[in-house]
């Protein structure tokens, strides 16, 4: 078992790294380049785009394969519902690369 003075050393050690006098200054300057604001909405209009595409793609293909589903009704619901989330929550900052 440890002794006495190994425990009361390492909660010193503990303690001087928790306190804030000890924690070294972060620097502003991290290299890294700062984000750029995106200058027109062409990123967000053609993510939107995309997106209307693929998701009435999936819905004309949906509405092909269950029974009482029309897959033109389906494809235009996926794809308007689509373009109006992509169109509003905007393209990830992936997209905008």
């Amino acid at each position: 078992m440890a002794s006495q003075d190994e425990i009361d050393k390492l909660l010193r050690e503990i303690a001087a790294q928790d306190s804030p006098q000890s924690a070294p200054a972060r620097r502003k300057d991290s290299g890294l380049p700062s984000p750029q604001r995106e200058s027109s909405s062409g990123g967000r209009i053609a993510y939107a785009v995309a997106g209307g595409v693929i998701m009435g793609v999936g819905g004309v293909a949906s509405g092909l394969l269950l029974p009482g589903l029309t897959m033109i009704s389906t494809g235009a619901g996926a794809a308007v519902g689509a373009f109006l989330i992509a169109l509003i929550s905007g393209p990830p900052r992936w997209f905008s690369r």
